[in-house]
């Protein structure tokens, strides 16, 4: 089994700063008032009063207000299929498995047109709740163990320090560096500390 995480790995930046500028083109208004809510929400996250979960919900609220949320979806992936890295798609098998902290309402059509049946992402109800933990470091590893039980994990491949926990199950891994993929060992300097 070989798990990938998402953004900065396999897709070319960050799939959720880009759902929120595609946002901000078909859904202005919506967009702004999530984004100013979500400032505001983060000064209490910096305090430590409320968990990060709060301001990522805030900040992507205006998803659930889209009245075709469905087709907002679909159209922000097609429109984005082509920051798929192609050293992925050259590789891509159809058991692997996605592991992100983007949103599984974007990460599963993703997967979807590439033919990858397997997905671990944070989780969404129909309100834009995050149900359990933003599925990102530790929780990674925790979601891959209840999906997968023992099974072995022969690969593993992220492009962030915050993702060692995850490379560090796999019997290789692999930090991924725009195209460039190098072998992960204890004290690999990151370029993404993120």
């Amino acid at each position: 089994m070989n798990i990938y995480d998402f953004d900065g790995t396999i897709y070319n930046g960050d799939s959720c700063k880009d759902i929120v500028l595609y946002g901000l083109k078909k859904y202005p208004s919506l967009t702004i008032a999530s984004l100013k809510k979500a400032r505001q929400v983060n000064k209490n996250y910096k305090k430590g009063y409320i968990q990060f979960e709060r301001v990522k919900e805030e900040l992507l609220s205006f998803i659930f207000k889209i009245d075709d949320r469905e087709k907002f979806i679909n159209d922000f992936v097609d429109s984005h299929m082509k920051k798929i890295k192609s050293w992925y798609k050259s590789r891509k098998d159809a058991n692997d498995v996605i592991v992100s902290a983007s949103y599984d309402i974007w990460i599963i059509p993703f997967a979807q047109k590439l033919g990858i049946r397997n997905v671990i992402a944070t989780r969404v109800d129909s309100e834009g709740k995050i149900l359990g933990l933003n599925c990102k470091g530790q929780e990674k590893v925790k979601r891959i163990k209840e999906a997968y039980n023992s099974s072995e994990i022969s690969s593993a491949y992220s492009d962030s320090a915050v993702d060692i926990p995850m490379l560090e199950i796999a019997n290789t891994a692999y930090v991924v560096e725009g195209n460039k993929i190098n072998t992960y060992k204890q004290g690999y300097k990151f370029k993404n500390k993120k």
